[in-house]
């Protein structure tokens, strides 16, 4: 852990020098990379924020992202992006995220070189390497530089760093893109993804924090901790009528419990492969 944050400390000094936009999410991952700009950085311009604001990202996302700019005096872009311009994310087709992130991370090497900086960084760790990311093969297309999987921190190393340097969002659970609650194939619409916002939202205010709907059209699947069930169960007359005014005819619980990347678990290993670097 020592020597992995002293090369993380490295990487980002070395980065500053020529200035940075950093794809800033409002998670802990992207936050703590913030942070450690702001200790670094001779100039308060030596690294700005830039939020994604997507059909497929939160109002939760957004007030953190807001919040944390804030607090670390860090000059955050908020860019509208329409993600419904292309096929392959209306479709939810397997190789999806390679498309979302590419165009998401367009704008980010924009606005780096309106800015005259030398990167774009992003918050991608050692973890997400283990798992089905085709938007890491988008991220090392368009040049974006991910000093976390470069100094090997993992996620669970990065919540230590996060909490020992006193970030707020050091405990927040992970909260993927919004499209990562459909199976493939599925075709997405702007009110299909407000429709998990919501659902989402309103089971978090019941208290759980670790947990997934899973849209299968008429059929809301909800993945949580195993240990939450019994409290979960307690409060599911509150959960089946706030989700059938969503328009969800069934309401169901997944014995199997949360797991993230459930929707990938149809996927061939060959698909899973093909994505892998």
């Amino acid at each position: 852990m020592e020597n992995s944050t002293k090369k993380l400390y490295n990487i980002m000094g070395n980065l500053l020098k020529e200035k940075i936009v950093l794809a800033f999410s409002g998670g802990v991952d992207s936050a703590l990379l913030l942070k450690i700009a702001t200790f670094l950085r001779q100039n308060e311009n030596d690294v700005v924020a830039m939020f994604f604001e997507a059909p497929s990202s939160t109002e939760e996302d957004l007030a953190n992202a807001k919040n944390l700019a804030k607090e670390m005096q860090v000059k955050l872009y908020i860019k509208d992006v329409d993600i419904f311009v292309d096929d392959h994310i209306i479709n939810n087709e397997k190789d999806r995220c390679y498309h979302c992130k590419s165009h998401l991370f367009n704008q980010a090497i924009e606005l780096k070189d309106e800015l005259g900086y030398g990167y774009v960084i992003d918050g991608t760790n050692t973890d997400d390497h283990k798992v089905y990311r085709p938007g890491l093969m988008a991220l090392k297309n368009l040049g974006v530089v991910s000093p976390l999987n470069m100094a090997g921190f993992s996620k669970e190393m990065v919540r230590k760093l996060a909490a020992e340097l006193g970030i707020s969002v050091a405990k927040r659970p992970s909260a993927p893109c919004l499209l990562t609650r459909f199976p493939y194939g599925t075709k997405i619409s702007p009110a299909k993804l407000d429709r998990i916002e919501k659902a989402e939202a309103f089971i978090r205010n019941l208290g759980f924090i670790k947990f997934r709907v899973r849209d299968h059209a008429n059929i809301a699947r909800i993945e949580l901790e195993p240990a939450d069930f019994v409290k979960f169960i307690d409060k599911k007359d509150r959960v089946i009528k706030e989700l059938r005014k969503l328009g969800f005819s069934y309401v169901t619980l997944d014995l199997e419990g949360f797991r993230s990347g459930s929707m990938d678990e149809g996927l061939t290993e060959e698909e899973k492969k093909k994505w892998i670097l």
